[in-house]
């Protein structure tokens, strides 16, 4: 357990008002323990050793449970006094109470202790927090046994289980993303978790891992750009090691809790330039072999920009949504939790596993790459990736449009985080509302359409063109993850990257003049993807220096 951390068992006797003085004179964040729980170790570590900036409890998956988690925080909770209208998890016996929450956690709980209500002092404090809309994020424990039960015959045969099992073991599995897309799953989650092992035991960071994925991935697109069989069957077997390796920073990160704004933001944009530069390989290998592929290479650089936008704007804009409904208090002592059920039945196994296939997450939109490459070489790569993504877009847009549609608020979210993205010199607000969240791609497809229709009108699709448009699409996606960090780029970058409107206007003139595009590729893949780099790294460095 983490040692700055103060604890208090909690007994059927204890009361709120000891929960409170324990808080208030703990010098740290409070770990309430339920003498009645039995935890493992890699649960507990869950709160006490992850980097937490508010409170936490531990929870475990079960329909119909005591506790109703939406988007990953703990919206409604379970007393003698108090009832969920919909749970999905078991409260398992564990709160961490926060010292940055001290106000509120303060006043929810002073507010509590006149009622006097019956019931366990943990579970009274975790509804009079949730009903006070204090953030209590959910820790899901799963990998290992887990009980809280006053039988003790059971608590025993709990603790018994727990210690046959190999901690190492449930750690590692538990750094595992059981969430991922099919292929990530069932196949290179396989032989990630031998590498992480092995990352583990070298004592490798997960930026160190990354840099590595990051390495392997370009000099994939290096072997598809000599357009042979052989090197084509090496890239594509390279670009597979790419994403296991890929897949073992996570799992370290979460395995040694080394989590960070850096890290996350390095993994993303690496995975985006990985995917790009094998666009870029194959096109360069089919111009050697005579073959001109420089438009289909752009478009679908074009189309997975517009999908991985939208894709992640979607999710966070469903996510803010969602938040901005725990912003209404519950009266402590009501009967109804004040929560709509909106909770669909959950997809049987084989429905969910189609779910995420159609998807065409990375892992499957890898192995696409790899093995249309092997059998057709880059002009079958690039006629069987748009129709897979067309029948991709078909079937998650419809869903998407329909759960905007049946969303009853019709205004945009009122968080800066879609303008942030804009890139547009003096856009203040989000123009599409209820449906901002396709906004920043629609955007990015105008801009990227407008330019590669300008480009091979004038006969200019070659390697600058595609590195002007590469270096742009960078620009957005470093615009959405420093966005997806609460974060906007400093105003003097986006003055020098000419803002969308700029940018269009100079480049469709260098165009239509003839200018050699050379210069200009230079200058924003430099500008783009090096000085915006540099910016974001030194700055969170020196962030990390001030804390």
């Amino acid at each position: 357990m983490n040692q700055s951390l103060s604890s208090l068992v909690v007994t059927p006797a204890t009361k709120i008002e000891e929960v409170l003085h324990s808080f208030v004179n703990s010098p740290s964040d409070l770990l309430l323990i339920d003498e009645s729980s039995v935890i493992a170790d890699p649960h507990m570590e869950l709160l006490t050793d992850y980097p937490r900036t508010a409170s936490a409890a531990l929870v475990a998956v079960e329909k119909n449970g005591d506790t109703l988690v939406r988007q990953n925080r703990i919206a409604s909770a379970t007393s003698d006094s108090h009832k969920v209208t919909i749970g999905n998890r078991k409260f398992l016996g564990v709160l961490r109470l926060s010292k940055n929450q001290s106000t509120e956690i303060i006043t929810a709980l002073e507010n509590a202790i006149p009622h006097n209500l019956k019931g366990n002092a943990i579970d009274l404090t975790l509804v009079a927090l949730t009903r006070a809309t204090i953030k209590v994020d959910a820790a899901e424990a799963w990998a290992a046994p887990f009980a809280r039960t006053t039988d003790s015959v059971l608590r025993a045969e709990t603790k018994a289980a727990i210690t046959q099992l190999n901690m190492g073991r449930v750690r590692l599995k538990m750094a595992n993303r059981a969430n991922d897309g099919f292929f990530s799953v069932f196949f290179l989650r396989k032989f990630s978790k031998l590498l992480t092992w092995l990352a583990v035991r070298v004592k490798a960071t997960p930026n160190q891992v990354t840099i590595i994925s990051f390495a392997i991935g370009l000099y994939s697109a290096y072997s598809f750009s000599q357009g042979t069989f052989w090197w084509i069957f090496l890239g594509a077997v390279l670009l597979q090691l790419s994403i296991i390796v890929d897949c073992v920073d996570g799992e370290l990160a979460r395995y040694t809790r080394k989590f960070s704004k850096l890290g996350a933001w390095l993994d993303a944009v690496t995975d985006r330039v990985k995917e790009y530069m094998v666009f870029l390989g194959l096109a360069i290998g089919a111009d050697k072999n005579g073959r001109d592929l420089w438009i289909p290479a752009i478009a679908m650089m074009l189309i997975q920009t517009f999908r991985h936008l939208s894709d992640y704007n979607f999710a966070r804009v469903v996510r803010i949504r969602a938040e901005d409904k725990f912003t209404a208090p519950v009266e402590y002592t009501a009967d109804f939790d004040g929560i709509i059920p909106t909770e669909r039945e959950p997809k049987g196994r084989l429905r969910y596993w189609l779910g995420k296939i159609i998807q065409f997450p990375i892992g499957e939109r890898w192995l696409a790459i790899s093995a249309s490459a092997v059998i057709g070489g880059a002009a079958f790569t690039f006629t069987i990736m748009p129709i897979l993504a067309f029948i991709s877009a078909v079937v998650v847009y419809r869903g998407r449009v329909k759960r905007t549609l049946a969303n009853l608020t019709k205004e945009s979210i009122k968080s800066s985080f879609i303008v942030d993205q804009a890139d547009l010199f003096g856009i203040k607000r989000s123009i599409f509302k209820r449906f901002d969240w396709i906004e920043p791609s629609l955007f990015r497809a105008i801009e990227g359409g407008f330019l590669l229709w300008i480009f091979a009108s004038v006969d200019q699709i070659n390697i600058a063109s595609y590195m002007i448009i590469f270096a742009i699409v960078f620009n957005h996606y470093d615009n959405l993850y420093r966005a997806l960090q609460g974060e906007k780029k400093p105003k003097w970058l986006s003055a020098l990257g000419l803002f969308v409107g700029g940018r269009i206007l100079l480049l469709g003139v260098a165009a239509l003049q003839g200018w050699d595009l050379d210069y200009l590729a230079w200058y924003f893949s430099s500008l783009f993807l090096l000085v915006s780099s540099v910016q974001w790294v030194l700055s969170h460095r020196a962030n990390k220096i001030v804390k």
